[in-house]
């Protein structure tokens, strides 16, 4: 059970013993109440203003309560701490960065957190008021920087230089309690709480001696919000042409609700809900055939869209904005997704209710068969042969197993897996909160890092991405040698750039302009550069992925797919 639910709650915080530092006094403060909410990780890129964070992470009562990594670059920081959170949201991690540029390179996580509604605690630190906007070094305008994304901006004041007070500590106990139930409460996302710090940043070698005063002094109360029970499922009308649409983290809902009524189930790779017996794979061609003809047997009338659908033209566009297809959204939260605006009921959890009489044996008859008919006209569209990028995104999925983890980039290799593959076991992830490319090697090492926890035999975590992606994140692979190593296959299908807007408007422009602007040939050797970053690099062809991937393996290895390529280490 989550710290923040147990009903026996500790007496609060200890005042923390004098450092000679009122700014590692408050730091030992926060990761003390952090520690007693339920964070267990921490991500930290170097610096000097953050150095109060460092010290106070290390001091008791803190130490060891807390696993600490770090990270060179920001973003990377930011990305492992998204991916931590995002393994187990009910102990969120934190990211902590120095002032000035260094917080802007968490805006792109901050954003992924907020529309992906994952738990993201970012800790920045920053100089006294009295250095802000003056020309300080390394100064600028941090407060509310993410306001709009955030769940909970907070710029707690520099405490007293030489020692913080009993009122400085609680305030930063209150607000930092504050900032863990707005993140993990009932709209779940990213909070940031701006710290500014007084010199001097270090403890003092000759620490004051605990007066009277301090060794009586009551705890620091810390609060806790109960977390909010599940939402009660309201009913939603089911008629026997309705579909279930399982968008990016529908979850096992999804899937309990088609397969309860016998619906077709239109799951999303990284849904939660690609599999079970009302699951109809292939399902982008299909429902483009199907909406395109408005007598045909198939079309719905009723779309109960779970989760964040956001691959398929034929989903988000033919489907939920057609005028004859009523849509139902399920979803708790007051962001929810109706990127068409024709969403006429949204329910916070769903039960169906079916519009014929539930007893009706010959109308569960025909929901089947209409079932059926969908599955069976999926197996029967026209079959091609897949090209060798889809053949090894297929290898990377068959691979993945129960207690496996596949991390999915946002670029052509997720649509493939939507159209072409089969259920799976395996637990899927991808950044479609925003679909951006941004960190995806850096969140998948997060989740890599919690999944493996203590337990190095944990399944095996992997993200398969295009080339662009990788290049765009060649910091997430810089592991420093004293920090643990996350078990990662990073699987990277090289084509020479980006095969996505091939597919999309863009490939009717002149031939010169889409390579140059769109598809951007990179000319990078990546299994050198990954090599040169500590990583394992192997370099494949797309028939040689699959032995490959059977391989044991510890830490960081990076699997270049090419085409055509000799398979070689």
């Amino acid at each position: 059970m989550p710290a923040s639910d147990h009903t026996h709650h500790s007496a609060g915080i200890p005042l923390p013993t004098p450092t000679g530092s009122g700014a590692v006094d408050q730091a030992i403060a926060l990761w003390s109440a952090l520690a007693e909410l339920g964070v267990t990780e921490a991500v930290l890129a170097p610096g000097s203003r953050s150095a109060p964070l460092v010290y106070g992470l290390e001091e008791p009562p803190v130490a060891g309560r807390i696993r600490a990594h770090v990270r060179i670059d920001e973003r990377a920081a930011a990305f492992t701490a998204l991916g931590l959170s995002r393994h187990d949201p009910t102990h969120p991690a934190v990211v902590a960065t120095t002032s000035g540029t260094a917080t802007s390179h968490l805006h792109a996580a901050v954003m992924e957190a907020h529309h992906s509604r994952i738990p993201l605690i970012v800790l920045t630190a920053d100089r006294p008021a009295e250095l802000r906007d003056v020309g300080a070094n390394q100064t600028t305008r941090q407060a509310g920087m993410y306001r709009g994304l955030t769940r909970l901006d907070a710029d707690l004041p520099a405490p007293t230089a030489a020692g913080a007070t009993p009122v400085e500590l609680r305030t930063a106990v209150s607000t930092i309690a504050r900032a863990v139930a707005a993140a993990t409460g009932d709209h779940p996302g990213p909070v940031h709480v701006n710290l500014g710090f007084r010199d001097p940043l270090v403890p003092s070698p000759t620490p004051p001696a605990p007066t009277a005063e301090t060794d009586h002094a009551p705890p620091l109360v810390l609060t806790r919000r109960v977390r909010p029970s599940p939402p009660t499922p309201q009913p939603v009308p089911i008629s026997s042409r309705t579909v279930v649409v399982a968008g990016d983290g529908a979850g096992i809902a999804a899937r309990e609700l088609a397969e309860h009524h016998s619906l077709p189930l239109l799951a999303e790779p990284s849904s939660g809900a690609s599999c079970g017996s009302s699951f109809v794979p292939g399902y982008p061609a299909l429902l483009a055939q199907i909406m395109a003809d408005q007598e045909h047997p198939l079309r719905p009338d009723r779309a109960i869209v779970l989760g964040h659908p956001t691959l398929s033209r034929p989903v988000v566009g033919a489907l939920l904005g057609a005028e004859d297809v009523e849509v139902v959204v399920v979803d708790p939260h007051p962001d929810w997704a109706d990127a068409a605006r024709r969403a006429r009921l949204v329910v916070p959890a769903a039960t169906g209710e079916d519009e014929a009489d539930p007893s009706d044996v010959a109308e569960r008859a025909r929901r089947r068969a209409h079932l059926s008919a969908w599955q069976e006209a999926a197996e029967n569209l026209p079959e091609s042969t897949p090209d060798w990028q889809q053949r090894a995104a297929l290898a990377v999925w068959a691979a993945t197993g129960e207690g496996d983890t596949l991390v999915l980039g946002s670029s052509s290799l997720v649509r493939d897996l939507e159209q072409h593959a089969g259920p799976t076991v395996g637990r899927v992830i991808a950044n479609r909160g925003l679909a951006g490319i941004d960190g995806t090697t850096a969140m998948a090492g997060g989740i890599a890092l919690a999944q493996q926890g203590a337990d190095d035999s944990a399944g095996q975590v992997r993200v398969l991405m295009g080339d662009l992606t990788a290049l765009h994140d060649l910091t997430g692979m810089i592991i420093g040698p004293e920090e643990r190593t996350p078990r990662l296959d990073v699987i990277v299908v090289d084509d020479g750039g980006g095969r996505i807007f091939s597919g999309l408007e863009h490939a009717a422009a002149p031939a010169a302009l889409l390579r140059r602007f769109f598809t951007t040939p990179h000319g990078t050797d990546i299994a050198a550069a990954a090599e040169a970053l500590g990583a394992q690099a192997h370099r494949l062809t797309a028939d040689s992925l699959a032995t490959a991937l059977t391989q044991p393996g510890h830490g960081l290895r990076v699997f270049l797919v090419q085409e055509g390529h000799s398979a070689h280490s």
